[in-house]
């Protein structure tokens, strides 16, 4: 019988990355415990898992044809739901 954690349900894989330093910081002061003096173990992990659940499981918006700037210049970024929305309200203006 093998020892050790049992297997994951969700498998996760290790990545390396260098992320700008400013970026970093904010991500740091945001997850920072005071309680424990430190980023707590796993939160970066979770922290990053949430903003990719986010991105892929948003729509993105060119307002462009509704506001009359160039594509791509304002581009908004919500649930698919909240997108179609906007777009019927933005289309009934």
């Amino acid at each position: 019988m093998p020892r050790g954690a049992p297997r994951l349900v969700r498998p996760s894989r290790p990545i390396n990355t260098h992320l700008d330093e400013e970026w970093m910081a904010r991500v740091d002061l945001l997850l920072f415990s005071e309680l424990e003096s430190r980023v707590p173990k796993g939160a970066y992990q979770k922290f990053f898992n949430e903003r990719l659940r986010e991105f892929f499981s948003s729509a993105a918006l060119d307002l462009s044809p509704y506001t009359g700037s160039l594509p791509g210049v304002q581009v908004i970024r919500g649930s698919a739901e909240a997108i179609e929305a906007l777009i019927k309200a933005l289309q009934q203006r």
